[in-house]
C-alpha cells in the first residue's frame, strides 16, 4: 500500500491515501490485523489522509490515531462518507449521469501543494 512504500521510503511525492487500512471494524479485524506504520517526518509532511466518519471496514479512530502518531498533519474526516466514498471524491450524481462538486481533485491539488 502507498503508507508501505512511504514507510520504507519508496514514496517521495506527495500522497494521498483513501481510507488508509491500519485497522479494521468488525468481522474484518478477524481477516485483517491492525497496522501502525512508521513514516519518516519528511514522508508524513507530504500525506494527505482522508477517511469517512459512517466507514465500517477501517476504523475511523484507528485512521486518526495514525495519524496522530505519525504527525500527518493533513488529516479530514469525510462528513458522512462511507468505506467507497464515491459521493465525497467524486460528488453526486445528477441527472445524465453528470457529476456535481467532489473533493478528489482538491484533494490530490493540496498534496501537490505539500512543501518537500
Amino acid at each position: 500500500c502507498a503508507l508501505g512504500c512511504c514507510e520504507r521510503g519508496h514514496g517521495r511525492g506527495p500522497t494521498v491515501v483513501i481510507p488508509p487500512a491500519v485497522k479494521a471494524c468488525g468481522w474484518s479485524s478477524l481477516v485483517f490485523p491492525s497496522w501502525m506504520p512508521a513514516l519518516p517526518a519528511s514522508a508524513a509532511a507530504r500525506i494527505v489522509c482522508v477517511v469517512g466518519d459512517n466507514d465500517k471496514t477501517i476504523s475511523p479512530s484507528g485512521v486518526e490515531r495514525m495519524c496522530r502518531t505519525n504527525k500527518i498533519a493533513n488529516f479530514e474526516v469525510a462528513r458522512g462518507g462511507d468505506h467507497r466514498m464515491n459521493n465525497y471524491l467524486l460528488g453526486k450524481t445528477k441527472k445524465g449521469g453528470k457529476r456535481d462538486g467532489g473533493k478528489l481533485e482538491e484533494l490530490v491539488h493540496r498534496a501537490l501543494a505539500l512543501p518537500g
